[in-house]
């Protein structure tokens, strides 16, 4: 019993190393210039001009600052949608060609760059947040960091099942 017991767990460390292998050391030629321009172009952060927040009512300069956040949550999403489509057309275009289908590949390269940009828009957001609480209070800026938190558990749950849906 105990060999057998033994037995599995080497199989189950064997598969183990094989798929940290595959997924996450081996490395893949995945230079992409269009996919590296939409995970690492850092964002134009619009902030109010500080000589017209003194001019501001209260809710109007948060209305700037949620303005703010907006246009960087609505371009995270557009750099992320594209960054989708180009993994769906070169799947489609590998598959098209009849080329040698690595999933290992395609993870380690749009799992890089989704990294990339989740840094890149972490970095944005820090900008706006950072304003927040220096011009609006801790209370508003720990609420916009909340928001931003579950923003991105909705982005990674839509993209996981994107994914599902396409292989």
């Amino acid at each position: 019993m105990k060999k057998i017991l033994l037995l599995f767990m080497v199989v189950v460390i064997a598969i183990g190393g094989y798929f940290t292998y595959v997924f996450f050391m081996q490395s893949h030629d995945t230079a992409d210039e269009e996919v590296d321009q939409l995970a690492d172009e850092t964002y134009e952060i619009i902030l109010p001009d500080d000589s017209a927040e003194g001019k501001m009512n209260p809710a109007e300069r948060i209305a700037s600052y949620e303005t703010s956040y907006e246009q960087l949550i609505d371009e995270a999403e557009r750099r992320m949608d594209e960054i989708v489509t180009e993994a769906q057309k070169e799947y489609v275009t590998k598959k098209q060609n009849g080329e040698d289908i690595s999933f290992s590949y395609f993870f380690s390269k749009y799992n890089s760059a989704a990294d990339r940009l989740e840094a890149s828009t972490d970095e944005g957001f820090q900008t706006i947040h950072e304003s927040v609480k220096k011009h609006i209070g801790a209370e508003k800026a720990t609420d916009l960091k909340e928001e931003y938190r579950q923003k991105k558990k909705q982005w990674r749950a839509n993209l996981l099942a994107e994914v599902k849906e396409s292989f």
